[in-house]
């Protein structure tokens, strides 16, 4: 009784220190049902990431995530490196009921961005958009194409509030990360689809005894799970085991998008488009906090007087070279055509930037009309 009580009094003191300090520094979350758990460090830091919304109360670590849930939570982990990429479209398949659709329909678009960027042109095939579609097959024959696929496939709020699986888990990871195994190769417009298709036929070779699944084996490399053998693809998973999954796969992604910057010409200049599409969704969503996250005070006086026309569109042209006086400096032109505009190019300084998720920041943006 006494450390419960002690518990509500500490808890009332953070909810109080909440509103005098912040968002950068708030108060750090206080959940009574984790203290002393395995994934405690894990939770806790995604929380401060703002992953986890609800700061105080109860975690339920032990309870399933459902599919819904883990499909917000990973936009949230995504957005928190990347951020918002593109505007999210309305998504017919996903039930109006349901309390993440907004935020599902946010990660396809992300998704769709991503995959975008990295083969360097814009697809027809939408990756999220299979990855709901093989989520439904789930209960319906497994997560492998069928003889013939269902137009009107449709994904009830119900459905999305059962919990997730180990197998459901590693389908919806090895979409999301599907663009960053493709660095290992240069795919042209006609063999985008066929790629996914390999994993959808199961042509793969299993990694596990316990499944024939290509998409564990396909996010193996990536040490998202504890799997030896065995992949236990039918487990359901725990809040805090999928808290254990998204902290890593946070790591990962913050580990390896500054080190982008650095690596061949291709790869710089796949990061760097990625960077300023990030930076033009904040211009474009007029995101004060994100636009300083992007843009130096400079940078934005400069986005005063553009606006509101056009800055970065990913399927323009953009040169990247590095400044031959300074190595923490880099300079991208963008050629871009835009309906109303028409021709226009944009030339954008960038300086290193350790608070940024990129590790960069724009400090001077230059835009001629053409």
């Amino acid at each position: 009784m006494y450390k419960r009580y002690l518990a509500w009094i500490v808890m009332f003191g953070l909810f109080v220190q909440s509103f005098f300090v912040s968002g950068a520094s708030a108060a750090p979350a206080y959940y009574e049902d984790i203290q002393g758990h395995w994934a405690q460090k894990e939770i806790e830091e995604l929380s401060a990431l703002n992953v986890y919304r609800l700061k105080y109360g109860y975690f339920h670590p032990d309870n399933p995530v459902t599919r819904g849930e883990a499909l917000a939570l990973l936009n949230r982990v995504l957005e928190g490196i990347y951020g918002p990429l593109e505007t999210a479209k309305p998504n017919t398949h996903v039930d109006q009921r349901f309390s993440y659709k907004q935020e599902t329909e946010q990660l396809l678009a992300n998704m769709r961005a991503m995959l975008d960027i990295q083969t360097g042109f814009v697809n027809s095939f939408d990756p999220g958009e299979s990855m709901l579609y093989y989520l439904h097959l789930s209960e319906r024959g497994g997560m492998k194409q069928p003889q013939k696929n269902n137009i009107d496939w449709w994904l009830s709020s119900d459905y999305l509030q059962k919990p997730l699986t180990r197998e459901e888990a590693s389908m919806i990871l090895f979409h999301v990360l599907a663009p960053y195994k493709m660095r290992a190769t240069t795919l042209k417009l006609d063999e985008v689809k066929p790629y996914y298709t390999g994993y959808y036929l199961w042509k793969h070779d299993p990694k596990y005894e316990d499944t024939a699944s290509p998409y564990a084996a396909a996010i193996s490399e990536f040490y998202l799970f504890n799997a030896d053998k065995n992949f236990d693809p039918k487990k359901q998973m725990t809040r805090a085991q999928f808290a254990i999954v998204l902290k890593r796969l946070h790591d990962l992604w913050k580990r390896d998008t500054p080190q982008q910057f650095k690596e061949t010409q291709l790869r710089q200049k796949n990061i760097v488009n990625l960077f300023l599409t990030a930076a033009n969704q904040a211009y474009v969503q007029k995101d004060p906090s994100r636009i300083g996250q992007f843009f130096s005070k400079d940078a934005q006086e400069s986005l005063e007087e553009i606006a509101p026309l056009p800055l970065h569109d990913y399927s323009g042209s953009l040169v990247v070279r590095k400044d031959d006086s300074n190595p923490k400096r880099l300079w991208v032109t963008g050629s871009y055509q835009h309906t109303l505009t028409g021709n226009y190019q944009v030339e954008y300084s960038l300086e290193q930037e350790e608070s940024s998720p990129y590790g960069w920041k724009i400090v001077r943006v230059n835009y001629q009309q053409k």
